[in-house]
């Protein structure tokens, strides 16, 4: 293959224009070949399978063959010219034009592939963010207390110290022999809840904002891309749990549309955080070397189910992965603890 078999254009910060050249020869030389798998697989009343007359093949299918080859060069001369150019496609390709296939001359196209931009990090100081206390009323106490007095049938008529020490035993909480002992545990229940929720709203906060100080701007097809992927995942689920998405859409007074809507700003927020994430580790110089990671999988070893195939373990592509996860982790860690108020 030639190395000069492209060109490459920018066409803005998301955006890569290669124009791809297949040489003529190598196109005829694919499509030689498929016509003759074609030839040997072919049935023709008046001929043994196989034995049909090529000129006769190629009279029938020679238009598809010719789409054929195509799609099965496109591929390779693309990956290569991806390879070469060090681009990282976020979007399937998008080509601009057919070409012509007839004929003698070489074989062009043009192809758009976007790419994520580089985005470098704002001015964090600027991040604005209260803290907020985790506050528990009187009235939140006693709707715990009167759901659980409806949803636990007991031989008591009213909430005292006697059913405090019964509903003890349905919440497993020891500690409480009383009324009193009974509120203390369900206030500390729920400020434990509100403080978690009011820990991930706090960091939706500062990322959003984070975000915006940034400029991180992603580009829709990569967004449109991965919404489309989010449905294809949900209707693979369906079909896995033998449920229709009508059923699902009917159960759950939902429509398609409103889901896409759904997964189209799921699918930005998340690829946002992505791309802030990237610029935090490339700015801030976080690591996650060859230590960091054994001691990760280490941890994922002790935890995964006895059933796990141990093989798992030692797959590169999965460490990898583990590597990547493990550092955004590491980042987003590092990041809260930067523009959060102790």
């Amino acid at each position: 293959m030639d190395d000069n078999f492209y060109t490459r254009k920018d066409v803005d910060q998301s955006t890569v224009e290669l124009t791809i050249t297949i040489p003529r020869d190598a196109f005829d030389k694919s499509y030689k070949n498929l016509l003759e798998e074609n030839t040997k697989k072919a049935q023709l009343n008046g001929f043994r399978k196989g034995k049909v007359p090529t000129d006769i093949v190629e009279s029938q299918v020679s238009s598809s063959i010719k789409i054929e080859t195509l799609e099965k060069l496109i591929p390779l001369y693309l990956a290569t010219a991806l390879q070469k150019e060090g681009l990282l496609p976020v979007a399937p390709p998008e080509y601009k034009d057919f070409p012509k296939l007839d004929g003698t001359e070489d074989i062009t196209l043009t192809v758009l592939i976007t790419i994520m931009p580089e985005f470098k990090l704002g001015d964090l100081k600027k991040i604005n963010v209260q803290k907020q206390d985790a506050v528990i009323t009187d009235e939140e106490i006693n709707e715990v207390l009167t759901n659980i007095f409806k949803n636990n049938k007991t031989e008591f008529k009213e909430m005292n110290d006697e059913w405090a020490k019964e509903t003890a035993k349905i919440l497993k909480a020891e500690e409480v022999n009383n009324m009193q002992t009974l509120r203390e545990y369900i206030k500390n229940v729920l400020k434990t809840q509100k403080e978690e929720a009011l820990k991930h709203q706090l960091e939706e906060q500062v990322l959003e904002q984070a975000v915006k100080l940034s400029n991180i701007s992603i580009p829709q097809p990569a967004i449109k891309y991965e919404a489309e992927e989010r449905e294809r995942s949900f209707e693979h689920d369906m079909q896995a749990r033998q449920i229709k998405v009508e059923d699902f859409l009917k159960a759950n007074d939902i429509t398609i549309e409103k889901m896409r809507e759904l997964w189209l700003e799921d699918a930005k927020q998340a690829l946002e955080t992505d791309a802030f994430l990237k610029a935090y580790i490339k700015e801030r110089g976080i690591k996650f070397n060859d230590e960091d990671l054994a001691k990760k999988i280490e941890e994922i070893k002790e935890n995964a189910p006895k059933d796990t195939d141990p093989s798992i373990f030692e797959d590169e592509e999965w460490k990898e992965y583990i590597r990547r996860v493990s550092m955004k982790d590491l980042a987003f860690k590092r990041f809260i603890e930067e523009v959060v108020p102790k």
